[in-house]
């Protein structure tokens, strides 16, 4: 065994989950330990699974949670956890779009009413640092015909997190007990570096940034898992005096 870590993406070597644990235990077998791509409902969706419907199954095409578990074996099992957004399709903002704050999941999601209370200028809205063209707002109408202007960072399927919000904690807290109970050792925090909106910055990798990162790292190490953190960001961005080189996690 060794301390290389094998990153892939099951439908893409093996096919499911347990053609990838033969290919481990056979050919592969020097790979200390596998970090496998969202394996999540739907495995397959707008960004590779990286727009999780439901981030706490594991896509029946792919396999289960017992085969995880089995996979997982004697090495190390690596796993992403998606901190900045779910699927526009998931339950929970569906629900929310529904039901309004009837919904158990009012206050999830971040609106641009929650980070703008008053309204914002031009030079505050053309601030945030985002990898893609454009604004990062999309307008979905509740079931009741109010509108919401929503934060999508990513792809208008993509509904950012308020990260700062209890339900959003829950969420995470829940989904952190799942991937360890499934066999998982390692989180990595996807695309955390975009996950906190700070008026008066750029809102990548902030002291806030940081700041939720530690509280996060505590959700996971309550559940013995271990962190790594992915900053998704052109690599000048990530040499700043801010990057994560400084978590020392």
């Amino acid at each position: 065994m060794t301390d290389v870590e094998l990153l892939v993406y099951a439908d893409r070597i093996g096919g499911t989950i347990p053609a990838l644990a033969a290919l481990l235990d056979g050919p592969l077998r020097a790979f200390g330990s596998v970090h496998v791509l969202p394996f999540y409902v739907p495995f397959d969706g707008a960004d590779a699974g990286f727009d999780p419907v439901d981030h706490a199954a594991v896509d029946p095409r792919l396999g289960t949670w017992p085969e995880v578990r089995a996979l997982a074996g004697s090495r190390g099992l690596t796993a992403d956890l998606v901190v900045n957004h779910v699927s526009a399709s998931s339950v929970e903002f569906t629900d929310w779009l529904a039901r309004g704050a009837e919904s158990p999941w009012d206050g999830m999601f971040l609106t641009y009413g929650t980070v703008f209370p008053h309204g914002a200028s031009e030079a505050e809205l053309t601030a945030f640092y985002r990898p893609r063209p454009g604004l990062p707002f999309t307008g979905y109408r509740g079931a009741d015909g109010s509108r919401h202007l929503v934060w999508t960072t990513f792809l208008p399927s993509q509904v950012d997190l308020d990260v700062a919000n209890p339900v959003a904690l829950a969420y995470l807290r829940r989904v952190l007990h799942v991937l360890a109970d499934g066999g998982v050792t390692t989180v990595r925090l996807d695309a955390v570096g975009y996950a906190v909106k700070t008026p008066g910055t750029d809102s990548f990798m902030t002291p806030e940034t940081l700041a939720f990162v530690e509280v996060v790292t505590d959700l996971a190490r309550a559940e013995d898992l271990a962190v790594l953190v992915e900053v998704h960001g052109y690599y000048a961005q990530q040499a700043r005096d801010r990057a994560p080189r400084r978590l020392g996690l």
